[in-house]
């Protein structure tokens, strides 16, 4: 089958889609290892909350509304407790959460309730029926918790142990290796010469995996060494589900990344019709994946939010659920064969160009409130128009 190559931003957007089935198995794990892990099946609740009527607030519970003086009894029903064998002549204080017997169907409230020595005057109590709280008022047996491909947050997880569930199924963790590509990178902190730059790349996308279900692994800088870049791949590519590198991807004799990824593994698609970000090869080896990123930091971003995480984040169709609508407060020609991208400020329900001009610009990027983002066939951006947009 012949490599796509400088395909669509859609097509490359379906490509991964269709590639992302193939991706994600399913584990069995306990409830407190699930914070940020993603359901791979609907949990429904098993029980209702709560499991039996139960008193809202402290007061007295009575069988016979219509009795005008009731003896109370000495015994104090309390939450956690089930009480049988209750006497119906008999009045009962209850404490907030107790259970309300089935035969005791009229609540007082402690505020409500006249007390007379040893006897509770129901004719100047006010009933209020309203206090009790119903079986599966919170709750209702069989309802859907959390559906698939939703992530488990701490609320999450607080409400699965409201309702017993101590296991649950979620895909496995990816285990995604991270390795930026050149001669001229250097790690943050040490002393830099002229001819170096710091290495920032990783630290983007290592920090951009953290809120998947990932385990990420920095693998360090691979130099431009067709040697060094070949040892490293043949190395690695068994040991984890993804790897993901920044630089070396494009079409020159130095990128040895592109070099090896061509010849050694089945290509997806070479290089999409975005900018930034044109250089980005997709491709896979049996069961592993490869993301080739451009050495850019923007292109490096546009990937990592528009392709990478497609493909990473199992709740995620498409782009669409991420995509909102502004009118544009600029105007802009631009080729109608690709898909662009601009940084943009937000301002009165108007997008605005930020710094737009050089694609490696970081500053830019972390002052913007998003990126805009015009599709192909289209060849002008006008004021006033609707454009998409993608908040950070």
């Amino acid at each position: 089958m012949k490599t796509p190559e400088l395909i669509s931003f859609k097509l490359a957007q379906k490509i991964i889609i269709r590639e992302k089935k193939k991706l994600f198995q399913e584990s069995k794990i306990k409830l407190m290892e699930a914070h940020n892990a993603v359901v791979s099946r609907t949990i429904t609740s098993p029980i209702n909350l709560p499991l039996q009527n139960t008193a809202g607030l402290d007061g007295y519970i009575v069988s016979d509304k219509n009795l005008n003086k009731v003896s109370i009894s000495n015994k104090l029903l309390n939450a956690g407790h089930s009480y049988k064998r209750l006497n119906p002549n008999l009045a009962y204080k209850i404490n907030t959460g107790g259970i309300i017997p089935h035969n005791f169907k009229n609540f007082i409230s402690l505020e409500n309730a006249k007390v007379e020595g040893k006897n509770l005057l129901v004719q100047y109590s006010k009933i209020s029926n309203k206090d009790i709280k119903k079986k599966g008022e919170d709750l209702k047996k069989n309802k859907i918790l959390i559906k698939k491909n939703e992530k488990i947050d701490f609320i999450k997880i607080a409400l699965l142990s409201s309702v017993g569930i101590t296991n649950l199924w979620v895909y496995k963790t990816l285990r995604v290796a991270v390795v930026s590509s050149g001669n001229e990178l250097i790690k943050s902190g040490k002393k830099i010469k002229d001819h170096q730059i710091y290495d920032s790349n990783k630290y983007q996308i290592i920090h951009f995996l953290e809120k998947f279900n990932i385990k990420a692994h920095d693998l360090g800088v691979l130099k431009d060494d067709e040697i060094k870049v070949d040892k490293f791949y043949k190395k690695n590519q068994s040991k984890f589900d993804i790897i993901i590198s920044s630089g070396g991807s494009s079409f020159s004799s130095k990128d040895y990344i592109s070099s090896f990824l061509s010849q050694n593994t089945d290509l997806l698609f070479k290089y999409v019709r975005i900018q930034p970000g044109r250089p980005v090869i997709f491709s896979k080896l049996k069961f592993n994946y490869y993301f080739s990123l451009p050495g850019n930091p923007l292109a490096v971003f546009t990937n990592l939010f528009f392709l990478v995480s497609l493909f990473i984040d199992p709740s995620r169709k498409d782009n669409s659920s991420i995509t909102k609508s502004y009118q544009s407060g600029f105007s802009e020609n631009k080729k109608s064969n690709i898909t662009k991208f601009y940084r943009v400020k937000l301002s009165k329900n108007l997008l605005y160009t930020h710094n737009s001009k050089g694609s490696a610009k970081l500053i830019s990027l972390s002052e913007a409130d998003g990126l805009a983002f015009a599709p192909e066939g289209i060849d002008k951006i006008k004021k006033g128009e609707k454009i998409s947009f993608i908040e950070f």
